[in-house]
């Protein structure tokens, strides 16, 4: 299944799905490459070992049990929350005494070792903003040191480089901010020669914080020419992609049978994260379309069809989780999608099927802000989930509305 065991001080095991890292790494750096050099790079290998520990801990007794078998380790394995800390702490610390060495910043191991401790606070709090998160700004300094040498050569720094992108991204998206990370290193890279898919959905993905930056940033918020440009160069590059990136198969939903969600069904794992990033997009530039009208007779149907293409565009994305669950990072984009549209939602059978999506997540990947919902029974997990993504509001809610 793509899980790669690192063995611990003390005889214990953990275990990390550092392949689904390697969504647009053909050659799969994270899962092949990162263990190795772990081996000998200290911040690296503390930074695999408390992600790891924080993965293990935060599935349910079943899973645990089941990963424990399968890979031979005592089935009554426990990894304390010291244990967990202790390795993070470890990693930090080493992290920030290099950050201001010259040499070190423009080491791709340390860079590496930022991209999986982001993962590690992202599993803590995916949704909620943590000005504080060292791991958020150890990237920035390594990722803004490292960017001209990683956009231009191959290998794990390149890879360790689009995956804290791709991290920043997804992560602004949920706490609806502005992105962090500067966008001017990523010009060059923004042209439209044929390339492999994975370049194509990099470049997507530049777009896409463009258009985020656009969104969040009060300084490029009022500006038309801005939006119509952007505009301009997303519809480029959907004109622009190649046959490979539409489904293999698609339906649209059956109401008679209940269904909610269409189904499409995708080749390669970077063509589920492109089109789930294409309606991230699309969801940005239907709330913040500066075009809308504000006032008058036509303002009300405007905002039915803006109601309509939100939800629509949330459903879309959803489908493309369910149908594709060999991603299962598509969920959490689901699962983030959900959490910023739900309460455009007020038919009950949908509330329900998004209900159930976020739900699957929580079990499937234990991924949700522990701090907004806490240790719940089921059902009581469920009527807090309710609660957050269909009765809350928020900066994001009110966009269209000025």
């Amino acid at each position: 299944m793509g899980m790669v065991m690192i063995n611990m001080r003390k005889g214990h095991m953990l275990i990390i799905k550092l392949v689904q890292f390697d969504i647009c790494d053909p050659e799969r750096h994270f899962a092949i490459v990162v263990p190795q050099r772990a081996r000998f790079c200290s911040p690296l290998f503390n930074a695999v070992l408390s992600a790891s520990a924080r993965h293990f801990t935060t599935l349910p007794d079943y899973r645990q049990k089941e990963a424990t078998v399968k890979l031979g380790l005592q089935e009554d394995l426990i990894i304390s929350e010291t244990a967990v800390l202790d390795y993070h702490n470890r990693s930090i610390a080493h992290l920030r005494l290099l950050a201001n060495e010259p040499d070190a910043i423009m080491d791709g191991n340390l860079l590496a070792a930022a991209v999986v401790l982001r993962f590690y606070e992202e599993l803590d709090a995916p949704f909620i903003d943590l000005p504080t998160g060292a791991a958020t700004r150890g990237l920035q300094v390594f990722i803004e040191a490292q960017a001209s040498l990683a956009l231009t050569s191959t290998g794990l720094r390149h890879a360790a480089f689009w995956i804290g992108f791709r991290q920043e991204f997804h992560t602004a998206f949920s706490q609806q901010r502005s992105f962090r990370l500067s966008l001017d290193i990523c010009e060059s890279y923004l042209s439209w020669y044929t390339a492999p898919d994975y370049i194509s959905v990099n470049r997507l993905l530049i777009i896409a914080s463009h258009v985020l930056q656009y969104c969040y940033d009060d300084q490029d918020q009022t500006t038309l020419s801005r939006f119509e440009e952007l505009v301009s160069i997303y519809n480029r590059w959907m004109e622009g992609r190649p046959l490979s990136f539409f489904p293999v198969y698609s339906d649209a939903p059956n109401k008679d049978r209940g269904d909610i969600f269409p189904r499409k069904w995708y080749l390669d794992n970077c063509h589920i994260l492109a089109e789930q990033t294409v309606g991230l997009i699309d969801i940005l530039l239907t709330a913040y379309d500066p075009t809308i009208a504000r006032v008058g007779p036509g303002q009300r149907r405007t905002m039915e069809s803006i109601d309509a293409k939100l939800k629509s565009t949330v459903l879309d994305i959803c489908g493309i989780a369910i149908s594709n669950r060999q991603e299962p990072t598509a969920l959490l984009t689901a699962s983030i999608a959900i959490a910023i549209c739900g309460d455009r939602f007020s038919d009950r059978t949908e509330q329900q099927a998004l209900m159930d999506v976020v739900m699957n997540t929580i079990r499937h990947n234990n991924y949700w802000p522990s701090t907004a919902l806490g240790g719940q029974t089921a059902k009581g997990l469920e009527l807090e989930v309710l609660n957050y993504l269909f009765k809350r509001a928020g900066r994001f809610t009110n966009a269209e509305s000025g």
